[in-house]
């Protein structure tokens, strides 16, 4: 599978949660992120990445 067909099957949105929990200390850290991948047209050279972190749970 080339690069190309990976990024077409990749197109839409995605969440993911993941936590991490430190025993030692009784800390509990979730981070919930969303992913949006969108189409561009193949003359474009920009690449653009959003990041965006909900650490209020």
């Amino acid at each position: 599978m080339e690069i190309t067909e990976f990024l077409e099957f990749s197109i839409g949105q995605s969440r993911s949660h993941h936590s991490v929990h430190y025993l030692a200390f009784a800390h509990l850290e979730q981070v919930l992120s969303n992913t949006d991948i969108e189409s561009q047209s193949v003359d474009e050279s920009t690449v653009v990445v959003e990041i965006y972190l909900d650490k209020s749970r």
